[in-house]
């Protein structure tokens, strides 16, 4: 009964939301259920899971493709998303000689759906009040997903990895976010707190009031304490990466300083995040040193077109004696610019990175052509976010993604609302002087 009432305020919220903004309402409530992703499974098909944020996300593509047709809001999307669309292609592309194209099937449907997703959310002008929608969303499902953990982690609701040793199972109880019968795995569950944790600060950056301060000062403490007590190194890299990155790029350094303090503070009474730290040595980066050694080896037979998508398990397999220490079989890269090396070849490397710098440098010229602050460390944040993420990129395997995916749709849809917003003033330079020729002509 409590479940039917609490899911009945939820769709009436929902539907509320989705009416008063719904390009707003259907990508931030995307964003807002994605740190809550692995436990939100509807249904499973074979080796497919289908997650309610799919369902969700798919939605929000159908939306955005009928305002921007019927509300004439359509919008070219930018060079970026033509590497986007090459990456993904050419992925696909790789089943037809993949080393395994039938484990490599699973993939196809959050492929499509990333495609499909990224190119609505770069084809619709968005509007400023939309965008801030979407923004506090994400941040609230962050904030929402640190609670509950950090609140489950106190009560010793612990990940402990079933690889661990007898000496590092001591040390390695971690934050998770659990249901009665799925688990977060750590890594993921801080990987998705970065955009939520960068976007907190972007907005806290161009906070003007004290209560609204306070309030940003909280979400930031609360997601940055739950980041550091998954005990991931790759999300503690990352969330370090987003406090430098916003202190050279927002102009804002002392409002960043305080936040950076209160994390430091957090990560200082924290001891066993020190002790997992000097763990990496012992456990050689929970093997992945080994991984990357035998993955280079693989890397040197595949280099050209890859082992096909999904595949570097199988090249793994071919190449697994080459480690220092084994590390077992069928492992994942844990690193997407060596997976996609192995996996895609050269071809799928140079389209990642150039996916990338596209990304960047859209994101670096929008700030620097924006007048208004908000918009700029808008801006600023997003290029902070996907500098963690990339970092995060060295150690998890997270480009297939959705949080990585969300933070290129939103950093290109800002750039769309700074276009809308010049645009007017150029139009106004432009036609007067027409109007006034014609005035005179008439007259």
């Amino acid at each position: 009964m409590e479940w039917a009432l609490l899911a009945m305020v939820a769709s009436m919220a929902i539907a509320l939301l989705l009416v008063r903004s719904p390009v707003g309402g259907a990508l931030g409530l995307f964003g807002f259920l994605l740190p809550f992703d692995t436990v939100l499974v509807l249904a499973q098909l074979g080796r497919i899971h289908i997650h309610i944020t799919w369902i969700v996300g798919a939605a929000a593509g159908i939306i955005f493709l009928l305002l921007a047709k019927l509300g004439n809001r359509l919008t070219t999307p930018p060079q970026a998303a033509v590497w986007m669309g090459l990456l993904i292609f050419w992925a696909v592309l790789s089943y037809f000689w993949a080393l395994n194209a039938e484990n490599a099937v699973f993939r196809l449907p959050v492929l499509a759906l990333l495609l499909f997703l990224y190119f609505a959310a770069a084809s619709i002008r968005p509007t400023e009040k939309e965008m801030a929608t979407i923004i506090w969303l994400v941040i609230l499902g962050g904030f929402l997903a640190a609670a509950i953990s950090l609140y489950a982690f106190s009560r010793g609701e612990w990940w402990i990895s079933p690889l661990a040793t007898h000496f590092t199972r001591q040390l390695s109880g971690r934050e998770t976010l659990a249901t009665a019968d799925r688990m977060t795995d750590p890594n993921i569950l801080g990987e998705s707190l970065i955009l939520p944790l960068s976007l907190a600060v972007g907005t806290l950056l161009s906070s003007r009031t004290w209560p609204r301060r306070l309030l940003l000062f909280g979400l930031v403490g609360v997601i940055g304490a739950s980041t550091l007590a998954t005990m991931s190194r790759g999300a503690i890299a990352a969330l370090a990466t987003v406090f430098m990155v916003l202190l050279w790029r927002s102009g804002a350094r002392r409002r960043v300083v305080l936040p950076l303090m209160i994390i430091a503070g957090i990560a200082m009474s924290m001891p066993a995040i020190w002790n997992r730290l000097m763990l990496t040595q012992i456990d050689r980066g929970a093997g992945r040193f080994d991984i990357w050694q035998v993955g280079l080896s693989a890397f040197r037979h595949y280099a050209l077109f890859g082992a096909g998508q999904d595949c570097f398990p199988y090249a793994f397999n071919q190449y697994a004696q080459t480690a220092p220490h084994f590390v077992g079989f069928s492992r994942a890269p844990h690193n997407i610019y060596l997976g996609t090396g192995v996996e895609l070849g050269l071809v799928g490397l140079v389209l990642l990175v150039g996916a990338i710098v596209r990304h960047l440098r859209l994101a670096a010229k929008g700030s620097q052509a924006v007048p208004d602050e908000a918009m700029r460390l808008q801006l600023v944040s997003y290029e902070a976010a996907l500098w963690g993420l990339l970092v995060c990129g060295f150690f998890l395997d997270l480009l297939w993604d959705e949080y990585l995916w969300l933070t290129l749709m939103l950093m290109v849809m800002t750039v769309h609302v700074r276009k809308a917003r010049s645009e007017p003033a150029h139009q106004d330079f432009v036609t007067r002087p027409r109007l006034y020729e014609l005035t005179r002509l008439a007259g």
